[in-house]
């Protein structure tokens, strides 16, 4: 077991740099999970935020590198290590500290690391921090573990001599974000759409309809509120990730939109089926979401997970096909969701064409708002 290492650090703002021992890492940024990783790598996942005391963690196949936020101060002593108690006998660790955060949100550097210099092949190191601000720690195996066949718990402590705790927010707020969940116009938007969809169905139906016919709808932001999720993320100062957003639909726990599951269950006393049409994947989500919409009170006759591909379009074909469902061919008479994909055949690309295009909109197809993230996020004009 090698002795503790204390590494000063002083970075400086223009470019980072360290001054005294040297750090014997690669220096690299950190490399966080997230949706547009494209390397086929597993990132670091960044789960908590923490402040001095202990946080337990656990390791696995799908989730090999977890990341934890923290803030210091300048010339704070800060202290990391994996204890012995409550870590994995045989756990084989490794400790990485990136930072100090920028405005982008990245970690541009890796400004301390160690592999076994605690208690037998755990991981210890301290540092002096030179530039106030927040730091991410990467917890991961050493590099002589093997690959991970089952879980592996580790104990994390964090010491700091000076100040590592903030009211100071991570990233500043998100406007869309703020919008959804504080204002009292997202809420009559909602209800508006949904008041809208209703009242338009009904009219339909006096009209009449086929005898076997469909409302479709989104789930995510149409159905379900999954703005405590996006707080969650932002409060940690990072984005959307594959592995957390399951962690989340795990939970069980998004909200109703506002009028969502009465509209449900007001398409059932008409005489028509709902179908729910989602990007919440079949293979580890769909039951878990089936769960929450249940707990919900939303009303539902088949719902179409994503097996494949995100394109609706031939979950639509198969509603209509009466495929895949266990009912029969159906005439999808409105289309409801939060997202322009979530609309026959349409994409950002209408956004550049005349009115005219839009025409079903406030008919047929029925739009919640959701200024929070969507396609929209791609478009570059």
């Amino acid at each position: 077991m090698s002795a503790l290492r204390t590494i000063p650090i002083v970075l400086l703002l223009c470019s980072a740099c360290t001054e005294g021992a040297p750090v014997d890492d690669d220096g690299g940024a950190a490399d966080i999970q997230g949706e547009d990783k494209a390397d086929g790598g597993p990132g670091i996942e960044v789960v908590a935020r923490i402040a001095p005391g202990s946080t337990d963690a656990v390791l696995t196949a799908t989730v090999p590198r977890l990341g934890y936020v923290f803030y210091a101060s300048e010339n704070t002593k800060v202290a990391l290590e994996i204890t012995h108690g409550g870590s994995d006998a045989k756990l084989d660790s490794l400790l990485k500290v990136y930072g100090p955060r920028l405005a982008d949100g990245t970690y541009p550097r890796t400004i301390a690391s160690d592999d076994d210099a605690g208690y037998g092949k755990l991981s210890k190191l301290s540092a002096t921090i030179a530039v106030p601000g927040f730091y991410l720690v990467e917890l991961t195996t050493g590099p002589a573990s093997t690959a991970l066949t089952a879980p592996a718990h580790a104990r994390l402590k964090l010491s700091c001599d000076g100040t590592c705790e903030t009211a100071q927010p991570i990233q500043p707020i998100d406007e869309g974000l703020k919008w959804y969940r504080r204002s009292a116009e997202r809420r009559a938007a909602t209800l508006q759409s949904y008041a809208l969809a209703t009242a338009n169905l009904n009219a339909k139906v006096a009209d009449g309809l086929p005898a076997n016919w469909a409302v479709s709808l989104d789930v995510d932001e149409t159905i379900l509120n999954n703005s405590a999720y996006q707080q969650a993320r932002l409060d940690l100062g990072v984005g959307f990730s594959p592995g957390s957003w399951t962690a989340w639909v795990d939970q069980r726990a998004a909200l109703a939109i506002d009028g969502a599951a009465a509209f449900t269950h007001e398409v059932q006393q008409l005489g028509g089926k709902v179908v729910l049409v989602t990007n919440r994947k079949a293979a580890n989500e769909c039951a878990q979401t089936e769960d929450n919409l249940r707990s919900v009170g939303v009303a539902y006759d088949a719902i179409f997970c994503q097996t494949t591909v995100s394109d609706k379009n031939p979950r639509f074909q198969a509603i209509e096909a009466g495929t895949g469902t266990g009912l029969p061919p159906l005439h999808i008479v409105m289309f409801v969701g939060d997202n322009i994909q979530d609309f026959p055949a349409l994409s950002q690309d209408i956004r550049k064409q005349d009115a005219s295009a839009f025409a079903k909109f406030g008919d047929s197809y029925v739009l919640v708002p959701n200024p929070m993230y969507g396609s929209f996020d791609k478009n570059l004009d």
